[in-house]
This record gives C-alpha cells, sequence and structure tokens, in this order.
C-alpha cells in the first residue's frame, strides 16, 4: 500500500474536500481523485462519500482509520530514526494564547537558530480543546495548564513556568468608583486555569458582582485596564502589554502552573529537549515577581 494515498485520503477527511487536499498535498485534485480510487480497489470498499459540499469518510472508511493514521505515524517515527539528530521534519505544537504571547518570539527565533529544518506549526486554544486534540494525536505536544486529573501512564507533564494569581485592579483617580465596588470580569470557570481563580475570587468574595465572564485573559486584561471592572487572573509574563496602567496584586500561595505535555513514547526526543531548553532559558520557571507589585 502507498502510504502517498493513505495521506491524501487522511488529508480529504480533515479539510473536507478533494480541492482543499489538492492544495494541502500540492498536487492537483485529479492526482488525489485517482489516488482514492486506487486505494478503494486496493481495500475493496468505498471510503468517502459527498455530504453536500463536504466529503465524509464512509462507515467502512470510519473503521479502518485509526490503522490508517497509525501507519502514517510509525512512517513519521521511522524517518525520524532514520534522521541524524533528530532536529528535522514538521512539529504540531498546540499551545494556550497566553504562553504564545510570553514565548512565540523566543520559540520561533530558538528553533530556527538551533534546528532550521524543523517546520513549527503553532496552533492556539484552550487547554481542554488542546489536550482534546492532543489526545487524538493531531499535536505532537502541547503547552497547556497543568491538568487536574490524574494522566495516563503513556502522557507526561513537564513543568516550565509557575505564574502568580492575583487580583488585576484598575488605577483609581479622584471621583472613580472605589475599586471594592467594581464588579468582576471573570475568567472563564470553564477554562482549567479558571478554576483557581474562581476559587480564589469565591474565598475573597462571598458575592461577587459579575461584569462579564470569558476566557480570554488579553481582554480582560484590557477590560480592566479601561476601568470598567476588576479580575483575579494569572500573572503572565506580557501582561503589562495589554494593562500597562493596572496594579497587579497577589494573592499569597495562589499559582497557574504551565507545562508542556507530550507523549512518554518522546522522552529524549531531541525536539521537544530543544524546545524545553528554549523555554526554561527564558526565565519563566515564576512570573509574576515584579518589583512594583503590578
Amino acid at each position: 500500500m502507498d502510504l502517498r494515498f493513505v495521506s491524501s485520503l487522511i488529508l480529504v477527511i480533515d479539510a473536507g474536500s478533494l480541492a482543499a487536499a489538492a492544495r494541502m498535498g500540492g498536487i492537483t485534485p485529479s492526482a488525489v481523485a485517482q489516488r482514492i480510487a486506487t486505494l478503494e480497489a486496493l481495500l475493496g470498499v468505498s471510503l468517502l462519500v459527498r455530504a453536500g459540499r463536504v466529503m465524509q469518510p464512509t462507515p467502512e472508511c470510519r473503521r479502518l482509520l485509526p490503522g490508517l493514521r497509525q501507519l502514517l505515524r510509525d512512517e513519521a517515527a521511522l524517518k525520524g530514526l532514520l534522521q541524524a539528530d533528530g532536529l528535522q521534519g514538521q512539529l504540531r505544537l498546540g499551545a494556550i494564547s497566553t504562553v504564545i504571547s510570553d514565548h512565540a518570539k523566543d520559540l520561533v527565533a530558538g528553533l530556527r537558530r538551533a534546528a532550521p529544518q524543523v517546520e513549527l506549526q503553532l496552533i492556539p486554544g484552550a487547554s481542554s480543546a488542546l489536550f482534546a486534540e492532543f489526545e487524538a494525536e493531531n499535536l505532537d505536544a502541547v503547552l497547556i495548564v497543568q491538568p487536574e486529573f490524574t494522566l495516563p501512564k503513556t502522557m507526561q507533564f513537564t513543568p516550565i513556568s509557575r505564574q502568580q494569581i492575583g487580583w488585576l485592579l484598575p488605577e483609581v483617580g479622584g471621583g472613580a468608583v472605589p475599586e471594592g465596588e467594581l464588579p468582576c470580569i471573570l475568567y472563564s470557570r470553564e477554562a482549567w486555569g479558571g478554576v483557581a481563580c474562581w476559587q480564589a475570587l469565591q474565598e475573597q468574595e462571598s458575592s461577587p458582582k459579575v461584569l462579564a465572564e470569558m476566557d480570554a485573559l488579553e481582554s480582560i486584561a484590557m477590560l480592566v485596564q479601561d476601568g470598567l471592572g476588576r479580575s483575579v487572573l494569572p500573572r503572565w509574563a506580557t501582561l503589562d502589554r495589554y494593562a500597562a496602567n493596572a496594579r497587579f496584586v497577589p494573592i499569597a500561595g495562589l499559582y497557574r502552573e504551565l507545562g508542556l505535555l507530550s507523549w512518554s513514547r518522546d522522552r529524549g526526543r531531541p525536539v521537544l529537549s530543544l524546545l524545553l531548553e528554549i523555554l526554561k532559558g527564558n526565565g519563566t520557571q515564576v512570573a509574576g515577581a515584579d518589583q512594583r507589585g503590578r
């Protein structure tokens, strides 16, 4: 079985059309269709069916998909063994928005300098969504909030950053609403990092007045900056970029832990070791110890 044909099938299923798969694979739609037809003849079943404008896998194809995807992963692993230093090929890395804000520049520059043949795909998302994509093996590793649940032995979480949790408060001037009377802008209680922030807020105030709730820390910081409310947030490294005139007041003993989630089988994989070296080499161990108390 030609694994290029399998790759084309997976691209059609993931992209939803022959044309999109052709663009991603660098071939023509007719070539993609021919490859699918060859696979169907080889396997003796129909693999795709059109549903409106979208191509979807048939029930027979769905049964085959896990094995076909595994074939492609095995091929990639074998190619990796043949590479001298393991610093080549594609790296599909998921990351929450604040990690991207803090470290995207360092990651891109560090990989370009030390591993120019690594193709970095940086995919943003919430921790829960990135975990699901990682679990489905659509991502090689993810930079997320540490899960509260026990991970299976097939996965490993390597801490890279501990961020203080505290109040983000707007600067107040004469005639402004006292900060204690401002409504709260909640870091989403559905987000992994938002759970600790909500618990901290409840310990401080039994019935907080809520203005809004969102899983968008940068937007929350800007709303606080504009004096619309206050919030309990983790202090990520580039917080001041979004709330330069706000005050950050730490809550003693509360932190958000961030780290790299990868597969245990990839322990010692050169590109992931380099990734951790870049992240830990940029002062990420404890964020938030600002001498101005902000």
